[in-house]
């Protein structure tokens, strides 16, 4: 069924949308305040969703390939990606945001239910499906984007 395959493209793109519009009316000056997101500024927190937006499609081309593909360390994600992304503008950031979903959408969008469904693919020696493996990015985009909101509610934002 089609249907349910569209309706969970959708839930990643606006998942995606909520993240953006979390931040996308602040100004830029203000991407760069520290804890927003525990220690890290709105850029910080960005970069960091970036950096799993990469490791996704090396993932989703490991999947392709009938390999492996093995979740890596937070820290070291974390600190190759933030210094290239920490400074750009919010314009940047929404553009960066929307084109690195755009590779995933593409996939999930182009299986049918049945191939979504099915756990062909490993992750960290366990059986996943493309739905488990879109659901975590879904999480992680709303769980980031609520983050942000709350502290705008805070500085009354």
């Amino acid at each position: 069924m089609t249907v349910e395959a569209q309706s969970s493209t959708a839930d990643l793109e606006e998942a995606r949308e909520k993240l953006i519009h979390s931040f996308a009316p602040l100004p830029d000056d203000l991407l760069d305040d520290a804890n927003v997101v525990g220690t890290w500024s709105i850029h910080e927190c960005l970069a960091h969703i970036l950096a799993w937006d990469e490791w996704g499609e090396k993932a989703r081309g490991a999947f392709e390939r009938g390999e492996e593909a093995v979740t890596p360390d937070d820290e070291a994600i974390n600190a190759a990606v933030n210094e290239r992304r920490r400074h750009s503008s919010g314009a940047d950031a929404q553009r960066r945001l929307r084109a690195g979903r755009l590779p995933i959408v593409s996939w999930l969008a182009a299986m049918s239910d049945a191939e979504r469904s099915q756990r062909r693919y490993v992750l960290d020696r366990r059986r996943i499906s493309a739905n488990d493996f879109v659901d975590g990015f879904i999480e992680h985009d709303l769980e980031h984007a609520c983050e942000i909101r709350a502290w705008r509610k805070t500085r009354r934002l």
